[in-house]
C-alpha cells in the first residue's frame, strides 16, 4: 500500500503539479434534512466557479463505478444535494477521481437528478428502518467503521475488530 501511495502521489504531481484550482473547501462538512432525516457527512473537495460547483470525491481502491452508473451513485448524489443546498443558484457537477488509474468520472446533476436522489435516499432509509434482519455483513472490513462493533453492541463486529487489531 505504501508503494501504491507513493506512485499515486508521483502521478498526481506529474498530472497537476503547478496547476491551480478554485478550491472552496477540503473535507467540507455538510448537514441537511430530508423529510425526518438529518444527513451528515464530508466531501473530499469542493471547487466553486462562477456558475458551477464541482465536487471531487477521491477514490483509492481498485474497484471503479462504470461511467453509466455515476449519475445514480448514491454517495455522489448525496454530495450533490449538499452542494445544491449550500449553493442553490449554481450548477452541480460531481466527479469520482480514481487515484490508481487516474480516471475521472463525472456527472452534472440536474434538478430531476436531485429529486431522484432525494426519493432514493428516503426509500433506502425507510427500508433500513423496516428491516429486522441484522445479519453480519460478509465484508469484515466494514466493522472497523461501525460504532456498534466498537462499542461491543454487535458481538460479531467486536470479535472481528479484536482479530483485525491483534
Amino acid at each position: 500500500m505504501i508503494s501504491a501511495g507513493d506512485q499515486i502521489i508521483v502521478d498526481l504531481y506529474d498530472t497537476y503539479g503547478g496547476r491551480t484550482f478554485d478550491v472552496y473547501d477540503k473535507e467540507m462538512e455538510f448537514n441537511f434534512v430530508i423529510g425526518n432525516y438529518s444527513i451528515i457527512g464530508f466531501i473530499d473537495r469542493v471547487d466553486v466557479y462562477d456558475d458551477c460547483v464541482e465536487i471531487i470525491d477521491y477514490k483509492t481502491g481498485k474497484r471503479e463505478v462504470a461511467q453509466k452508473d455515476v449519475a445514480t451513485n448514491l454517495q455522489l448524489g448525496i454530495y450533490a444535494l449538499a452542494a445544491a443546498t449550500a449553493f442553490p443558484n449554481k450548477k452541480i457537477k460531481a466527479s469520482l477521481h480514481y487515484l490508481r488509474s487516474g480516471r475521472i468520472k463525472s456527472h452534472e446533476f440536474s434538478k430531476a437528478d436531485l429529486e431522484n436522489v432525494k426519493s432514493t435516499l428516503v426509500t433506502r432509509i425507510n427500508n433500513i428502518l423496516k428491516d429486522s434482519n441484522f445479519s453480519p455483513t460478509k465484508n469484515e472490513r466494514v466493522c472497523s467503521f461501525c460504532d456498534h462493533a466498537k462499542s461491543g453492541a454487535c458481538a460479531t463486529g467486536a470479535a472481528r475488530l479484536k482479530r483485525m487489531f491483534k
